[in-house]
């Protein structure tokens, strides 16, 4: 196997890492998918992807190592992410109550981007990766780990639109658990944060 392919392959295996595992991005896509708005999940991981590639960008410059050894500037970027995922939440909820014929939902593009910029769990994935994919495999292990985070985005939008489309109560189950995944993962990463902040966390 030719090395660029491997390393394109093993970019794209990690790249499975940031988009498999159920999280505030894959909650507002799931309750916009089955609702049959496609775009505006494919807005919402477009958006996180987005946020993603200026991670890789601060990786490259350097600067992440800087937000690694204070806590304190991550923690404050939690508590923005806190509260955007707490409002989220009662977006969901609200969405959750009005059922199937329910129009509100708060995927967007913007939401998908700071929701990933703001998060900690974001940081943390970064700074333990971002080095090793562009030292161990390079571009080509990059460019595979972005084609997996598009690929996994569109073949999960598609397939939860599906579900939707012929099990109308799959709407309003998963718009309730994404408003319980996205409460939670707010008061968590709010506690997390405010721990930063008070110095409670160092490295």
């Amino acid at each position: 196997m030719p090395e660029n392919l491997a390393h394109f392959l093993a970019g794209a295996l990690l790249g499975l890492s940031i988009a498999a595992p159920p999280g505030p991005v894959i909650a507002v896509m799931a309750t916009e998918a089955v609702r049959g708005r496609a775009t505006e999940s494919l807005l919402t991981a477009a958006g996180a992807i987005t946020a993603d590639a200026v991670w890789l960008g601060l990786v490259v410059l350097g600067f992440i190592a800087f937000l690694g050894d204070h806590p304190r500037v991550v923690g404050f970027l939690g508590l923005c992410g806190a509260e955007l995922l707490l409002w989220m939440a009662w977006g969901a909820l609200r969405s959750a109550r009005k059922g199937f014929a329910g129009s509100e939902a708060p995927g967007s593009y913007h939401l998908g981007f700071l929701t990933v910029l703001t998060s900690p769990f974001s940081l943390a994935w970064w700074l333990a990766n971002g080095t090793v994919v562009i030292a161990k495999w390079g571009w080509p292990g990059v460019a595979g780990l972005f084609f997996s985070l598009v690929v996994y985005s569109v073949g999960i939008t598609y397939a939860l639109k599906w579900i939707g489309v012929r099990v109308k109560r799959a709407i309003v189950g998963i718009a309730y658990a994404s408003a319980v995944m996205l409460a939670g993962f707010g008061i968590y990463v709010g506690v997390t944060s405010v721990r930063m902040l008070l110095g409670h966390i160092t490295n």
